[in-house]
């Protein structure tokens, strides 16, 4: 099995989807392995099908990938300006793909993705075709944080978030987990206090948040 990087594309409604698959060195054929969804920002949305690489999870691999030992699904999505659940048909998509082609833990599968993908993984954590362990939002929001928190409340979740963040207010976060903890529910919440939309460097290398997701299993 080649391990890395591996470009890949499936076919949606007639078109040709690009995403990408992580593939860590530790990956067993014979063994279902732990496997991270990220989904990625606004500025990485095109259709070149390597640009979701360049913020959030994949560059935190690169620089310690031993912390790392999942395979990680990385779709793209094409318009700047439509946010992840305009995608879901194309994800599972993607994830029906993956799992054909590796073996999949089926209780070890997480959700994570930053600003517009932080969005996404609140909305599309039940809406998609893979049962999530825990999700890991980051710089993200609910349209509805009451209505998220009903969806949410029995999914281990930590969200992370800039105090000063201008894009994406950190109500965005603090009101979900505010929701979440009304219902009884215990989210984690890492609030940055001199970072402003950028959190995702610090979520993703420095937090703990591979040891998090792997201490979670359905």
């Amino acid at each position: 099995m080649v391990n890395g990087f591996i470009e890949k594309d499936v076919q949606v409604a007639g078109a040709t989807r690009r995403y990408v698959v992580y593939v860590p060195r530790t990956y067993r054929e014979d063994t279902p392995n732990a496997t991270i969804v990220f989904l990625h920002g606004r500025g990485e949305s095109g259709s070149d099908g390597l640009f979701q690489l360049f913020n959030g999870l994949p560059p935190a691999i690169l620089r310690k990938r031993d912390e790392w030992p999942f395979l990680v699904v990385a779709p793209q999505k094409p318009e700047f300006d439509k946010l992840w659940p305009t995608e879901r048909e194309t994800v599972n998509a993607i994830l029906r793909d993956v799992e054909k082609a590796y073996a999949i833990h089926p209780h070890q599968r997480y959700l994570t993705g930053l600003s517009q993908g932080g969005h996404g993984t609140i909305a599309l954590a039940k809406k998609l075709v893979w049962d999530f362990a825990a999700i890991a939002p980051v710089c993200g929001w609910s349209e509805d944080p009451t209505a998220a928190a009903k969806d949410l409340a029995d999914m281990p979740l930590w969200a992370f978030h800039g105090e000063k963040d201008q894009a994406v207010k950190p109500e965005g976060s603090k009101d979900l987990v505010a929701a979440l903890e009304k219902l009884g529910a215990h989210p984690k919440l890492t609030l940055y206090p001199e970072l402003g939309h950028n959190c995702w460097d610090a979520a993703y290398r420095d937090a703990g948040l591979a040891e998090w997701f792997l201490s979670h299993t359905l």
